[in-house]
């Protein structure tokens, strides 16, 4: 996997389509996660690709390369997001149902939490990223991480989503 990131940096293109390929499905669940529409998560897919692919030398240590391209992304999606504020505050009411009542009432409590709790949940839980890369991505300490989850997690447990998703 190194190689295929350095020999993207040196500009191959095809090295880089092929590692943007292996994490197409977590670009698109990210960002889905955050925009509520098809349509807009794939469109920040694409964004992204193309960031990635004009600043992929801007890469200082390709063993980073999966955190730097979250923060790419993530960056892409925040962006998209105060250009549409309005359209993307609501889910669309023509679109299908994507998840059961669970996990639409985790998505809704998810929704009321500030930005900056939001983003460390979804890349947790979502992304199943470890604490020490989240704060790398969100450059922050790692207590600050470690905080905004446990605060996160507790106004969700107040709402009631997160209890009602762990009891059997």
């Amino acid at each position: 996997m190194q190689e295929l990131i350095e020999s993207a940096q040196s500009g191959d293109q095809t090295a880089l389509v092929m590692l943007l390929q292996t994490r197409n499905d977590k670009l698109y669940r990210t960002a889905y996660l955050y925009l509520h529409n098809q349509q807009d998560a794939l469109d920040a897919v694409q964004e992204t690709a193309l960031q990635v692919m004009l600043s992929i030398h801007k890469l200082k240590h390709p063993e980073y390369f999966d955190t730097w391209l979250i923060r790419v992304e993530l960056n892409c999606i925040f962006k998209m997001m105060r250009k549409h504020q309005p359209k993307l505050t609501a889910l669309a009411v023509d679109e299908p149902s994507v998840a059961s009542d669970l996990h639409a009432n985790l998505q809704s409590d998810l929704e009321k939490l500030p930005k900056a709790l939001q983003v460390v949940i979804v890349m947790r839980y979502y992304n199943d990223l470890p604490l020490a890369q989240i704060a790398k991505v969100l450059h922050l300490p790692l207590g600050t991480v470690k905080s905004r989850l446990n605060r996160g997690l507790a106004r969700m447990r107040q709402e009631g989503a997160v209890r009602d998703a762990y009891r059997i």
